[in-house]
């Protein structure tokens, strides 16, 4: 196998960090701080009005992040010296790996659900409220419950993701 050169490397490396900082930090200050915010100070009718447009304009940095990460993260571990081949876990460093990756698979899902079912679900109902018609408070409630969930549920998994890079990080 030929050197890659330190330059190809270290932009790989620096691209991985800011496409994490990018969907790892829009995801926490969204759920952390954003959406409590929002539930407490505008009305349920306003809440699904904004949080609707903030989520279209977020979920395509999110994707675009997804696939910067994996596309540079894949290059980093083919250059890893202890990458032994695809699905090869003989080591610490592999385990980390395969278990870090198993949680992003997991995170892509509950990004497709609230992507392509929640959101557009909270969308209609806002554009269906905007028009005058009767919304059930049940299924706006329901629905609400559901992006928040998916979002703790996005942020836990992110920490275990960061939990499982750092220990393979620290594998020599």
């Amino acid at each position: 196998m030929s050197e890659i050169p330190y330059w190809v490397l270290s932009l790989a490396y620096w691209l991985h960090m800011l496409a994490t900082v990018v969907w790892i930090g829009g995801m926490f200050v969204l759920s952390v701080l954003i959406m409590p915010y929002v539930k407490k100070n505008l009305t349920p009718e306003q809440r699904i009005s904004f949080l609707s447009g903030l989520q279209q304009k977020f979920q395509p940095v999110g994707w675009l992040s997804l696939v910067v990460l994996g596309a540079t993260g894949m290059f980093q571990m083919s250059e890893h010296p202890l990458y032994e081949g695809f699905l090869s876990i003989h080591n610490n460093w592999a385990v980390a790996l395969f278990v870090k990756h198993i949680l992003v698979v997991i995170l892509v899902v509950f990004m497709g659900i609230m992507t392509w079912i929640t959101l557009p679900k909270l969308k209609r109902l806002a554009m269906a409220q905007n028009l005058g018609k009767a919304v059930d408070p049940i299924e706006r409630s329901k629905l609400e419950r559901s992006e928040i969930t998916i979002n703790r549920i996005n942020i836990v998994l992110s920490i275990l993701v960061l939990l499982f890079t750092a220990l393979a990080r620290s594998v020599m």
